[in-house]
């Protein structure tokens, strides 16, 4: 920017500003009050002492003319004309005053230097040399006139008049001086109000830009002025920190550029361009500060010159890396699985929404896969969260290995995976076949040993596989629910397969949904009663029952435990189901406490092992069996094996304290779990039951014998009893009692679940005949 042109020295001072002229206007009217006194004094003298030298009143008339005259522009305010006069007048009055009396030996000639002094104080420096080169030459002229008698002689001047004017001189001179010296003071104290409040000013706009750049600190915010003229471009302290540039720098267009990350250049670049010619400046992009990347937010505002010339822009810079990584973890946290690192459901919903969309429109077909490993919860049971977590990572790792770069795999929880594939083309058998490929890769990649810490571990999986596209049109929930039904199938063929869709399953599952629904009115109707299987001695005496569940459907019928029994697992049911089994059971012991043939029965009840693990599984039995006021020695609880497969410890607490209440346990389906020899040594049990499938082999198979003998001679050993289920021929009771001594038979053969009229008289049959099944013994 240019500096403004200095202004003429002839120019008055601003009347705006008092404090500039109001000190020279004070000078100047006593200037020439002074110059008015001293011209009246003189001519007071003159005519007083000497009346007979008319001609020495010129003198004191021409200053009065000059003052007069002075006092005209004075009066408008004209300070610079007003200096002109006096200054000017005052040289030529003493000039001429010095050629008529005496030349430079004229008392006046004294008076030049004060004119030249009053010139430069008032009116600058090139006024005060003017002033006195032409008082030099003045004087020369005037000596060589003296000197070559040019001048007349000079008039000789009475001593009075002479001392007159010298003291009149004098008086003036010190008036002026004390004038200089008062102007002088009142300037310097002017200067001093001035320049402490400057060091005000500035230091309080040091503090201000103290204060500018620590608010961008704070806020990572800078600002900076791009002259698109001269391509240079100044950064505040804060933007040369953004940049990892030293305070101070300044760069061109080209350096900045240099900064910027290749792959944002031509986006910027082309931003800036539009900006340039009018459009607004709001842009992200990365820079490269050394090994880092940042990401920074530049607004800017450009100047234009009137044919629309970009003169200059002004901006900021932001650093907003923060905010950037912060969208990413909220984008990680919202769409991918913080396990596995796959993308989660929601993530897979878009991408399956996009992929059916693409598909129907040009006609080809993609597919999902559906995995569910198998026996996840053992694992997970047996070895710790830590380690399932660590088999879910690996098993991410090899799904990635077996899909092309453009399908997904997602994880949807717990150890359930969605592989998605797409652009499968428009058949539908080399698309089925191409899925079908991918499935048995992954089951090959999923069956490889695994290293979890310290453990090798194999897992396999079931997988359910779908088609979708190829034109049809449907809800994006079907293809899950058809992948889902698939691996269901996939499981239930017994696992570590593959199975495609069929239809048939939506009628099953279907079905199954509507039994769920029915099991949970079932308990709030009470649709479920209690049957009972007799349980004899190997002579063939009633010795006990098994309380077995039934449910009185409404439209099915009489429906048996095979059907609803898992359901009621999946579900959580069998916890208030398992419940009332117990309540019931207990209820009819002490029912048939005052009846002599049933009194002494023991009752058998199956227990999950979900509702033993409930933590107040021992407070409920004790409860039941108080408020039915029946005897706990009567009752014996029949546990699964694959109850202890986790927590054996608790288990046996658990056993422990009912133990100690006279409550009698059962091991059931013993030789199809996963029971430990070191686990029946410590477990409080009485009895093991050998399971159905190997009492109906008896009598084809060897290895069918040697187990129940095995078990039987096992049990003993141990001090337990052993009772044999599914026993349904008299060639099994025989080999079962008469061989290997068993101690109890449960069977088809002495009597089916029977409810408890029917029991009554089973048991009153008994009696009346001796033994029950000694008939059948015959």
């Amino acid at each position: 920017m240019n500096s403004p042109a200095p202004r003429p020295w002839h120019t008055a001072q601003d009347a705006d500003d008092p404090l500039s002229w109001q000190p020279t206007l004070a000078f100047l009217r006593l200037g020439i009050a002074a110059l008015l006194a001293g011209a009246l004094l003189t001519a007071l003298a003159q005519v007083l002492l000497a009346p007979q030298q008319p001609m020495r009143l010129v003198a004191p008339a021409l200053v009065a003319l000059i003052a007069v005259v002075a006092a005209v522009p004075l009066h408008y305010r004209k300070l610079g004309l007003t200096k002109l006069v006096l200054a000017g007048g005052s040289w030529g009055a003493f000039v001429g005053i010095a050629l008529f009396t005496g030349g430079v030996r004229s008392p006046i000639a004294i008076s030049f230097p004060l004119v030249i002094l009053l010139c430069g104080w008032q009116i600058n420096e090139r006024a005060a040399i003017i002033v006195a080169a032409l008082t030099v030459l003045a004087v020369l002229a005037l000596v060589f006139a003296e000197t070559t008698g040019w001048l007349p002689a000079p008039v000789q001047t009475l001593t009075a008049v002479h001392g007159a004017v010298q003291i009149i001189l004098a008086l003036l001179s010190a008036a002026l001086i004390v004038l200089l010296v008062r102007a002088y003071r009142s300037q310097l104290r002017e200067l001093d109000a001035v320049s402490s409040d400057l060091a005000r000013r500035g230091s309080d706009l040091e503090q201000s830009q103290a204060q500018l750049h620590r608010a961008q600190a704070v806020a990572s915010v800078g600002s900076w002025v791009f002259d698109l003229q001269l391509d240079r471009m100044q950064l505040s302290n804060e933007t040369c920190r953004i940049f990892g540039l030293p305070q101070g720098t300044t760069g061109s267009h080209a350096a900045y550029l240099s900064r910027v990350f290749p792959g944002d250049r031509e986006v910027l670049e082309e931003a800036w361009a539009a900006a340039a010619k009018g459009a607004g400046f709001d842009h992200e992009h990365r820079i490269v500060v050394g090994r880092e990347v940042r990401w920074i937010r530049q607004k800017a505002e450009f100047e234009f010159a009137e044919d629309g010339t970009p003169l200059r822009a002004v901006g900021i810079t932001q650093d907003i890396s923060e905010r950037r990584r912060a969208d990413e973890r909220i984008a990680e946290l919202a769409f991918f699985d913080q396990l596995s690192g796959l993308p989660n459901r929601t993530l897979l919903l878009d991408r399956l929404r996009q992929s059916m969309a693409a598909s129907a429109r040009d006609g080809s077909y993609g597919a999902l896969l559906f995995l569910d490993l198998d026996n996840f919860k053992t694992l997970n049971d047996t070895l710790g969260h830590d380690m399932g977590d660590l088999l879910l990572q690996q098993v991410g790792q090899r799904l990635m290995g077996c899909v092309r770069a453009g399908d997904t795999v997602a994880r949807l929880g717990g150890d359930e995976f969605v592989v998605m594939l797409v652009s499968l083309g428009g058949d539908e058998s080399a698309a089925a076949n191409h899925a079908e490929l991918v499935g048995e890769k992954i089951l090959a990649a999923l069956n490889q040993s695994y290293q979890i810490g310290s453990h090798h571990h194999r897992s396999t999986p079931s997988i359910g596989v779908t088609l979708f596209g190829g034109g049809r049109q449907e809800l994006i929930e079907e293809p899950l629910k058809r992948a889902d039904l698939a691996m269901y199938q996939a499981k239930a063929a017994g696992r570590n397969t593959l199975r495609f869709f069929d239809p048939r399953m939506q009628a099953a599952v279907a079905d199954r949904l509507s039994l769920e629904l029915g099991l949970r009115e079932a308990l709030a109707q009470g649709e479920f009663l209690l049957v009972y299987q007799p349980q004899v001695t190997g002579a063939g005496r009633l010795t006990g029952v098994e309380a077995l569940v039934r449910w009185r459907h409404p439209t099915r019928g009489m429906v048996l435990p095979a059907h609803f029994i898992a359901l009621a697992e999946d579900t959580g049911l069998i916890v208030p189901l398992g419940n009332w089994v117990i309540r019931t059971a207990c209820a009819q012991m002490a029912a048939w406490a005052d009846q002599p043939r049933m009194s002494s029965l023991t009752m058998a009840v199956n227990v999950s092992a979900r509702q033993f693990r409930q933590s107040d599984f021992v407070e409920q039995v004790l409860a039941a069996i108080e408020d039915a006021g029946a005897n706990p020695r009567q009752l014996k609880l029949e546990l699964n094996e694959s109850l202890l497969v986790a927590n054996v410890e608790d288990i046996i607490a658990k056993m422990a304290r009912l133990k100690s209440h006279g409550v009698g346990f059962a091991l059931d389906d013993f030789g199809t779990g996963y029971s430990s020899l070191s686990y029946l040594s410590r477990l409080p049990l009485d009895q093991l039951k050998i399971d159905r499938s190997f009492v109906m082999g008896i009598e084809t198979s060897e290895h069918a014998v040697a187990i129940c003998a095995a078990t039987i001679s096992l049990a003993h050993s141990l001090g337990l009893k052993v009772v044999a289920e599914g026993v349904e021929t008299r060639t099994q009771h025989q080999l079962l009692h008469t061989l290997h001594r068993c101690d109890f038979i449960q069977g088809y053969l002495f009597g089916r679940p029977m409810p408890v009229a029917e029991l009554d008289a089973f048991a009153q049959d008994e009696q009346d005949t001796g033994a029950a099944a000694l008939t059948l013994l015959d």
